[in-house]
């Protein structure tokens, strides 16, 4: 079963809801506690954590949905080039291998047998699959063919459309990589600054006013600024993810992977170095 983007809406709502729960069942459990820093971490990563998940299941659908459906188109251009009736070339189709994209030709061959119009039926095939680039495709193909254009060149030149929308995709993940390394970068050097002030400078200047008689007060607590900044380094971890997932993927949702990554490496770096 493919995961639509309907599909990941739900998750995100689900998991949301429960990572709100969680926390306040925690907030009321731990709310005088160093131990509700973690478990922000940890309704953090209940948040987004299932709907990445999902997000990924479906980049992998859609990539294999783009890549196959310009050899589908071909095929159907070659066969209208032989002149093999459009149902026809669509039966023959859909008993080769696309990949996820098998199934839903199959879905367009059952209605178009059941009665329905090509256009209708490709119409709805693009809304099942509800991919950005399919839609286009489909929109292209409705549109020459209701001004009367070469079934074989409608499918041809869609096809090398595709293609070259598939490269430039890649093109750009592959330019915008940097851009998330950077955010990744800006994360870790803010925890290994934090790390190194907080254990060089506050932790001493702690223990030097500790002291009745010191004319030093330091304006927070060790405490306070240890939960402070972790709260900066979440914060942080947040929008610079969704932000990266942004710049290389196709939508915030694919940000979400980053900020579990992220909001993950804050707390086990302040458990592990910050006590």
């Amino acid at each position: 079963m493919p995961v639509t983007k309907k599909t990941i809406r739900k998750i995100a709502i689900v998991s949301a809801s429960s990572a709100a729960v969680f926390f306040v069942l925690m907030l009321a459990l731990f709310l005088t506690s160093p131990t509700l820093d973690y478990m922000i971490v940890i309704a953090i990563t209940i948040g987004v954590l299932p709907a990445s998940v999902a997000q990924m299941f479906h980049n992998r659908w859609k990539d294999k949905i783009e890549k196959a459906t310009p050899e589908f188109l071909r095929d159907l251009a070659t066969a209208s080039k032989t002149g093999i009736p459009l149902q026809l070339a669509l039966e023959h189709a859909s008993k080769r291998t696309y990949g996820p994209l098998t199934q839903e030709i199959k879905s367009l061959v059952s209605q178009m047998s059941w009665g329905m119009n090509f256009n209708d039926a490709l119409n709805e095939f693009s809304s099942r699959i509800d991919l950005p680039l399919i839609t286009k495709a489909t929109v292209l193909i409705n549109e020459a063919g209701r001004h009367g254009g070469d079934l074989n060149e409608i499918f041809d030149s869609t096809a090398k459309y595709l293609e070259n929308m598939n490269s430039w995709n890649e093109k750009r993940k592959m330019t915008t990589f940097p851009y998330v390394a950077i955010f990744y970068f800006s994360v870790f050097m803010f925890l290994f600054i934090i790390i190194v002030i907080s254990n060089m400078m506050f932790a001493p200047l702690a223990h030097s006013t500790a002291g009745a008689t010191s004319f030093i007060k330091p304006i927070l607590t060790q405490s306070q600024s240890r939960r402070l900044f972790l709260h900066a380094s979440l914060l942080e971890s947040l929008f610079g993810g969704l932000i990266a997932g942004k710049i290389n993927g196709d939508s915030f949702y694919d940000g979400l992977k980053h900020v579990a990554i992220l909001a993950i490496a804050c707390g086990l770096a302040f458990y592990m170095f910050l006590p």
